[in-house]
């Protein structure tokens, strides 16, 4: 109880503008003020199966759906910058009850996020500007399909990208073209523009914020999305890309062409095994039928 009651005099002696209860260099109100002005809307297609992004119950050792109330959950945390200025770098995630779309499962962890700069920490909220966004797709898989850009390249440096939701998948697309790239199974449309209902601080692994303890759940892969997406040498790539969305497959997990036939590919396979099974079925019919068949008897 003193130990508690420690903490809280400290929380209560410190400015709320200067407030870090995270403890990674940043205050938490610049935290939110950034998290909201780089806020995306997400485009989801006709037919998304899960409905809206969902909110969950704080201080729950496990992810716990509240409400698919269109929530977003943010963190931001300081990286290395060069020129004098203050980089910051912001994930969004949208988080989902399931995934029901091919191979579907319980809860679905899918983000996007940006490097964002000011001259100083302290600047105001108008100063500071997106340098690079990076769109998640399927992470860590085989059908990663995750991509980046410069800020300028999807109209998002002063403020949030609009993001295409993969229909029951919910891989995140800046580029609407590049959604079948995702081993040819997405489906993106602009049906329903979503703007979040409001954005929630996750804070950091070690130090959640907003009773944010469900991150750190072995049920979906939510811990390992809380570290940088930007590389150095993805970072100097955006820097210099400035006409088109970037495909990262080979950038970060080699080739991907063996696997990008996607649908047609796997519909073959699933067609040539429901042939397989039915062809079984009928032989072994056919077989039943002559066995049960009356024998004659040769003279």
């Amino acid at each position: 109880m003193r130990a508690w009651l420690v903490v809280v005099s400290l929380a209560v002696a410190v400015p709320a503008a200067a407030q870090d209860l995270d403890r990674d260099g940043v205050p938490d109100r610049l935290e939110q003020t950034l998290l909201e002005k780089f806020a995306p809307t997400l485009l989801l297609a006709r037919g998304e199966c899960d409905g809206l992004p969902a909110s969950f119950t704080p201080l729950s050792s496990t992810p716990r759906v509240s409400a698919k109330d269109a929530t977003l959950y943010g963190q931001a945390f300081r990286v290395a910058a060069s020129g004098g200025r203050v980089a910051i770098e912001l994930h969004f995630f949208h988080l989902w009850a399931s995934d029901c779309g091919r191979v579907g499962h319980d809860l679905d962890a899918e983000h996007v996020s940006a490097i964002v700069s000011a001259s100083r920490l302290d600047a105001p909220a108008s100063a500071w500007i997106a340098e690079a966004w990076y769109a998640a797709a399927h992470e860590g898989s085989v059908c990663d399909a995750s991509s980046g850009a410069h800020a300028r390249v999807i109209g998002a440096e002063a403020a949030g990208p609009r993001v295409f939701v993969s229909r029951g998948k919910h891989a995140s697309y800046f580029d609407r073209g590049q959604c079948k790239w995702g081993c040819g199974g997405d489906e993106c449309g602009d049906d329903r523009a979503i703007v979040p209902s409001r954005i929630i601080n996750i804070g950091e692994i070690d130090a959640p914020l907003n009773g944010a303890t469900w991150t750190h759940s072995t049920q979906w892969p939510m811990a390992g999305k809380l570290r940088s997406d930007f590389d150095p040498a993805l970072r100097a790539r955006l820097e210099t890309t400035t006409d088109h969305v970037i495909p990262l497959m080979q950038h970060r997990r080699g080739p991907q062409a063996p696997v990008l036939a996607g649908d047609t590919a796997i519909d073959g396979l699933e067609t040539a095994a429901e042939s397989a099974i039915g062809a079984i079925g009928a032989a072994t019919r056919a077989a039943g039928r002559f066995l049960r068949m009356p024998r004659r008897r040769n003279w």
